[in-house]
């Protein structure tokens, strides 16, 4: 009896051992990864971003596949198959080039942009360099899924298909190529605008913490007399549940919709702004009453807002792509112990990390690879000294690295701990870590 039961223990002590190790805590600014990313960043060239005056060019590809594939967004939905299509979904499109630089804005109707992506396919003979596409997603929890490997990503996004990946990779070539054939000089301004009835801090609740309340807007006019918009919103695209089984680009679909069918503008580009921590505010609970609240209210304020902007012919065009080293990817378990790093990767697999940036005259969009915590947004905006200089953080640039939020939440037990615990996977002080290294491409963005 003795000896089973001590085979029991030390096959557990075993598993342990194996499985969990400590919660690695040093002080960021002492780590390596720290230091070596901040030296990639401060090391960066930078080439001459004047050129001519900028060029714009934009186009659409459906994103619906010829072929039924699962859904992505929620693992309440077990993987199910979409059924119907309540609005189409899209990848589009916006390039931009002076003449001596060519960069592209692409936003992808989908939960994330896929880590996997084949950069060297989208890019191949259409003449743009893939490290100059600057991608971010919609973030709409009833798009198409089958494109995330691993454990975790069948889970939240359906078996994978190889397929799927192979279509989202085609559409986003077509897309670019096509707004390549479409490039117009252009004139461009840029504005922010106040609309903090339409978000709440999901996190830990609008009385202990804080939101990002902006609309933030690129205001494109043609010289053929064409108008676009890109612009960002920090709300999550949760308007339709996990019982949703029809395709939907949920409110930045029907906003986009609204902006065009109202001639507001010919084209309208929703990229996911800083949505980690936040939801939509709505009266409606859910379903296509939520969705038609919350666009028409933002398209009120953006319709209005859109006039008010200026615009001016750019000179100014510049793209970057920043690696970045991070601390051993886990599940946290508690404050002391997370799971090793060879079993995270086993569940969830590996994606690749960095920043990346857009210059567009005096407007900078810094993607990240993560549901970025619109908290951190504001502290961050307070540092530019460049009054001229504009800032617009997006999220999921292609890699993803689960959430990043304020450090304050990390230890905290008395909060709805699953950005905090279930989706951090790089430990603590990353939204310290990140800030800094976002206000250091701004202030190497105020010299230029």
């Amino acid at each position: 009896m003795f000896n089973k039961y001590s085979t029991f223990i030390v096959s557990i002590m075993v598993i342990l051992i194996f499985t969990i190790k400590p919660l690695d805590r040093t002080p960021l600014k002492e780590t390596d990864y720290y230091k070596n990313t901040l030296n990639t960043i401060n090391n960066k060239e930078t080439n001459s971003i004047y050129g001519d005056t900028i060029k714009v060019g934009w186009s659409k590809v459906s994103l619906v596949p010829p072929f039924i594939s699962p859904m992505a967004g929620y693992g309440a939905r077990k993987g199910a198959n979409f059924e119907g299509i309540n609005d189409s979904i899209w990848v589009k499109a916006v390039v931009f080039d002076n003449g001596i630089s060519r960069s592209a804005y692409v936003s992808l109707d989908l939960l994330i942009v896929p880590p996997n992506l084949d950069y060297s396919k989208i890019s191949e003979g259409i003449n743009i360099k893939s490290e100059n596409i600057l991608f971010t997603a919609s973030h709409t929890h009833s798009s198409i899924g089958g494109y995330l490997e691993g454990l975790a990503g069948n889970i939240f996004g359906g078996k994978y298909d190889q397929r799927v990946l192979d279509f989202i990779t085609s559409s986003i070539r077509e897309a670019i190529k096509n707004a390549l054939l479409d490039l117009k000089k252009s004139k461009i301004g840029f504005g922010s605008i106040y609309a903090a009835d339409f978000i709440s801090n999901r996190l830990v609740g609008d009385s202990l913490g804080t939101y990002d309340p902006f609309l933030r807007v690129i205001k494109i006019d043609r010289d053929d007399g064409k108008k676009s918009t890109i612009f960002s919103y920090s709300a999550h695209a949760t308007c339709f549940g996990h019982n949703q089984r029809n395709l939907s680009g949920d409110y930045p679909g029907n906003l986009t919709k609204k902006l065009e069918n109202y001639n507001d503008v010919d084209f309208a580009v929703y990229g996911a702004g800083a949505v980690g921590s936040m939801s939509p505010r709505t009266r409606a609970r859910k379903g296509d009453k939520k969705v038609e609240e919350i666009s028409m209210g933002l398209y009120q304020v953006l319709s209005e807002g859109l006039r008010n902007i200026g615009v001016k012919y750019e000179f100014k065009l510049k793209s970057e792509k920043y690696n970045l080293q991070m601390r051993e990817q886990s599940f946290k378990i508690n404050s002391k112990f997370i799971i090793r790093p060879w079993l995270f990767k086993f569940l969830v697999g590996d994606s690749p990390k960095f920043i990346s940036s857009l210059r567009i005259g005096n407007l900078l969009i810094v993607g990240t690879p993560c549901d970025f915590s619109g908290e951190l947004v504001e502290p961050i905006e307070k540092i530019i000294s460049n009054k001229e200089l504009n800032l617009m953080i997006n999220s999921f640039n292609g890699g993803y690295i689960g959430y990043i939020t304020d450090d304050k939440w990390y230890d905290r037990k008395d909060i709805n701990t699953y950005e905090t615990h279930t989706m951090n996977w790089y430990g603590p002080y990353n939204g310290e870590y990140f800030s800094i290294l976002i206000k250091k491409i701004i202030r190497n963005n105020e010299e230029l």
